[in-house]
């Protein structure tokens, strides 16, 4: 798991309390308001000047805003990669396909000052959100491991806020509870156990009951539970797990014998292996356009999947040529695929 930036924390401990809307970012909270001048003079006069000739004079514009744009389109499943911290990209509010014109969907962690901008950016150009509400991993694990009412305590943030509209049109596709529960080192050399993982999926739909709950959790791991509140898991490929097929075919059955969902995707900028691509990584490869165009493309003829993808955003990385192509090949046939939500089967 990526452990969030320091930059990004403040902003998560700093918290307004007032909400965002649309694209309107309002200041509150720590912000000190403009001080009043000490005088003040008349507006100015805005009537439009009589024409010489006597006729009427024109009508000012009119400044009704425009009306809302209509419900949004989407196609196919999800598409995009996951952003982490807010320098991934110069401005979070940007839909997915501004990142790219291959991008339908991005996984983003949420800012109360700007969730519902982000949410409404991707609707009006019919693009879809998977919204972390909880942070990293160290804003709940303590020396016994992960906190889950520390976990619930940074949910709760965003528990006033109404996102029933975006999760009835598709724009808000998943809450994504949690990264790697499987991962001793993200909770103190502990295990996440599977029936906290359930718990964590239960509180999340106490707030937003439609809203399917996704981890990026191993199918294996989270066998032999029943579930009644988790939708999705999680299978990122990378080049060291070998065949694809038979990587997509355990994970496939994995999550069918747990009733879930699931969602896959690769590990683009770490997971090329020795014959990938040096410098988007400290220590490991980045994958080839090769890489994705054939592992994404194997992915993506399994029907069972509920959306894609991929570990993470590098501006660099995703405006090469090569890249781009191959991106887009798999884009398009994503869209091909089935529209599906990640709720479970």
């Amino acid at each position: 798991m990526l452990r969030a930036s320091v930059p990004q924390r403040v902003f998560r401990a700093s918290r307004p309390t007032c909400l965002a809307l649309a694209f309107a970012l309002v200041a509150c909270g720590d912000k000190t308001p403009p001080t009043e001048p000490e005088t003040s003079s008349p507006p100015p006069d805005t009537t439009p000047p009589t024409p010489p000739d006597g006729s009427p004079a024109p009508p000012p514009p009119d400044s009704t805003p425009a009306p809302p744009a209509g419900p949004p389109v989407h196609v196919g499943i999800p598409f995009g990669p996951s952003i982490y911290t807010q320098h991934e990209s110069a401005n979070l509010l940007v839909p997915p396909s501004e990142l790219s014109p291959s991008f339908t969907a991005l996984k983003i962690d949420a800012y109360r000052y700007k969730l519902l901008a982000a949410l409404e950016a991707a609707r009006r150009a019919n693009g879809r959100i998977l919204v972390s509400f909880s942070g990293g991993s160290a804003e709940y694990t303590d020396s016994n491991g992960f906190n889950l009412e520390v976990w619930k305590r940074e949910v709760d943030e965003f528990r006033d806020f109404d996102l029933s509209s975006y999760i009835a049109d598709g724009t808000l596709i998943g809450h994504y509870i949690m990264d790697e529960p499987s991962d001793r080192r993200n909770w103190n050399g502990h295990l996440v156990a599977r029936a906290d993982i359930d718990e964590m999926a239960r509180y999340s739909k106490e707030i937003w009951p439609d809203l399917p709950t996704i981890i990026r959790g191993w199918p294996w791991y989270l066998k032999g539970y029943s579930y009644r509140y988790l939708d999705a898991a999680w299978a990122a490929y990378h080049e060291r797990f070998g065949s694809m097929d038979a990587f997509i075919a355990s994970n496939v059955q994995d999550a069918k014998e747990s009733g879930l969902a699931l969602v896959v995707g690769l590990n683009v900028l770490a997971g090329g292996g020795e014959e990938g691509l040096p410098g988007y990584h400290s220590d490991k490869f980045a994958m080839t356009a090769s890489q994705v165009r054939s592992w994404g493309g194997a992915l993506l003829d399994q029907p069972y999947l509920c959306a894609f993808f991929m570990f993470r955003y590098n501006p660099d990385y995703f405006t090469r040529a090569d890249i781009q192509e191959a991106v887009a090949e798999l884009s398009e046939k994503a869209q091909r695929l089935e529209k599906r939500t990640c709720l479970r089967p």
